[in-house]
């Protein structure tokens, strides 16, 4: 394995690691600022940002694996 695959895999590793860490902690915020004032739009808001946060993040980690992946595709 060639130094800048290895630097480059290294880094993606990283980066989809802190994208869930950043997602975990911004929903943990969110889900603190609902619990502050309780009411059906805080709670509404938390879960359809925890939903498509975490849904984003699922879908950027398909995108990178069909990349790395040509000859997979259908």
């Amino acid at each position: 394995m060639d130094a800048i695959q290895l630097v480059r895999l290294a880094l993606s590793v990283i980066s989809e690691r802190l994208l869930v860490i950043l997602a975990l902690c911004l929903n943990f915020g969110l889900a603190c600022w609902t619990m502050w004032g309780l009411g059906w739009e805080r709670l509404v808001a938390l879960a359809v940002f925890a939903l498509f946060s975490f849904l984003l993040i699922k879908m950027e980690r398909n995108k990178d694996a069909r990349q790395e992946r040509p000859h997979l595709q259908e």
